[in-house]
């Protein structure tokens, strides 16, 4: 299985690119822990989606300090791949700056991924070795229903929402086998109190139980979910107050592709302490995080020291 880290976003709130800063005691980033990871758990290879401009960047510094065995492939997040062509006039006059969102961003990387299931990933979040275990066993594992079967980890809404500053969140409902039968993003979630706070877009606050399971972006996918997103971008688009800010999140297409019945998602339960980066005081946190899981064992420093043990390369 591939391992694709979406690595486009602007970290407008962060300050600059999250998925480059140093975290590691050896200076290592977020991405690299993610990689080792999924070496360990035995994924094959690595794609970064990034923007064109980036490109210089990561590869004098994140890629660099891989090791060499290690197959790695870029894809360019292009603000007009899949924007139909009659729209793509339109669109350049309104000079949009904001990427399209993280599920025109998977659109972007159809021609690497087109043959095996892969998994997604954030590049500014921890998401710990149990996640790229279980789903790969998911896939692993026979499947016979008669839609696609694909999955995503859940991760309890109490242990992804740091101690300060507001986050966005994908808050999962299931049924009573354990797949997704909506999905919802909260935009700003917040801990005040003691309580889990959600301001909507008209500052309507809503308390959300801690023990709710929630969307980190790690999902389990195959080829078989880029025509339906694309169609799905296409209906986005054809909204033109769509054109100038909004985004089209993976957590949205994905509830579309449950609603419309065209594939089920198994939510995977992941006990793992979860830490990342969307603001500023993030860092500290997220160091303290990564030096005490190298002072216990659980990595090596410097990461890249040797090659992990069981890597599926």
């Amino acid at each position: 299985m591939k391992l694709l880290i979406l690595a486009a976003g602007l970290g407008s709130r962060f300050g600059g690119p999250k998925q480059l800063a140093a975290v590691g005691p050896s200076g290592e980033s977020l991405p690299e822990y993610n990689i080792f990871d999924a070496l360990r758990a035995g994924y094959s290879s690595v794609v970064f989606l990034i923007r064109r401009g980036m490109e210089k960047d990561i590869r004098a510094t994140l890629l660099s300090r891989l090791p060499g065995d290690i197959k790695v492939e870029l894809a360019f997040q292009d603000p007009e791949a899949f924007v139909p062509d009659s729209l793509k006039q339109p669109i350049r006059e309104i000079a949009r700056q904001k990427p399209w969102g993280t599920a025109q961003a998977l659109l972007c990387c159809r021609s690497v991924l087109r043959d095996d299931p892969f998994v997604v990933i954030n590049g500014d979040d921890f998401y710990g070795r149990t996640g790229f275990a279980m789903i790969r066993q998911f896939f692993g594992a026979g499947r016979g229903k008669a839609i696609p079967e694909f999955c995503l980890t859940g991760y309890k809404l109490s242990g992804v929402v740091p101690p300060k500053g507001k986050v966005s969140r994908a808050v999962c409902s299931l049924d009573s086998n354990g797949c997704l039968t909506e999905i919802r993003e909260h935009k700003a979630i917040e801990r005040r109190n003691g309580r889990f706070v959600s301001i909507g877009p008209h500052s309507e606050e809503q308390t959300l139980a801690p023990e709710l399971l929630v969307s980190m972006n790690m999902w389990g996918l195959g080829p078989q979910v880029f025509p339906w997103i694309e169609e799905l971008f296409a209906e986005f688009l054809a909204d033109p107050g769509h054109w100038a800010s909004s985004e089209f999140y993976l957590p949205e297409a994905v509830g579309t592709i449950v609603e419309r019945g065209w594939a089920s998602f198994k939510v995977l339960p992941v006990r793992e302490r979860y830490f990342g980066l969307t603001n500023p005081e993030d860092l500290a946190d997220a160091r303290a995080e990564a030096l005490e899981r190298s002072r216990n064992g659980e990595y090596p420093s410097p990461l890249w020291g040797g090659k992990p043990e069981g890597a599926g390369i």
